[in-house]
């Protein structure tokens, strides 16, 4: 079994895991209140919270477009991937298994197609990060200035075809997982009467 397989079924599981405790603690939840965790102030505050975390997400697309050209907000990443697994915890915690409704039931599984499609990121981003660095090595041992260099791994990285492709189902994905949760939102407040 290879590091990156070895890596992928560890989150995989850490994934799995993380749905059977949202899971398990929306029922605990649940049963000690004896109503729907998700229709407690408790629970609307886990919503919240969740959506907020997720939200704070593409605080790493925007810092990724407005920077400069060859500097990768690594830090901005990392926020991105950490809220992009406790918003949506959060989410879980919020909804549990109570799918009565048809809007919060899409925007759930959007967001776990959301969430899936970012575990498999991490993976193709490492297997490109492993090439760049190769990559990088064969440019400077051309003698290649730091500067001609990284525009050629700036191109070749907007070239990589599994890159793309795993780009044309995780960004729409996203944007549908926030329209559908915006919408949840309005029709809760509307129809809850806030």
């Amino acid at each position: 079994m290879t590091t990156l397989t070895r890596r992928f079924l560890i989150v995989l599981a850490c994934a799995a895991a993380a749905v059977a405790a949202g899971f398990s603690i929306e029922a605990l939840l649940s049963h000690r209140s004896g109503w729907p965790f998700g229709h407690t102030r408790a629970g609307h505050v886990a919503g919240w919270a969740g959506f907020a975390l997720t939200l704070s997400v593409f605080g790493y697309s925007v810092k990724k477009r407005s920077g400069s050209r060859t500097a990768w907000p690594k830090g901005w990443f990392l926020v991105h991937q950490a809220m992009g697994i406790a918003g949506p915890s959060l989410i879980l915690i919020h909804s549990g298994s109570h799918l009565h409704a048809l809007v919060p039931l899409l925007a759930l599984l959007a967001m776990a197609v959301t969430v899936v499609s970012g575990v498999v990121g991490v993976v193709v981003h490492r297997k490109a990060l492993s090439l760049m660095k190769s990559r990088r090595a064969e440019f400077l041992g051309q003698g290649l200035s730091p500067d001609e260099v990284e525009d050629r791994l700036y191109d070749l990285a907007a070239a990589e075809k599994a890159f793309r492709t795993w780009r044309i189902i995780h960004v729409p994905m996203s944007v549908i997982f926030l329209v559908l949760t915006i919408l949840h939102i309005v029709g809760a407040l509307y129809f809850g009467g806030w």
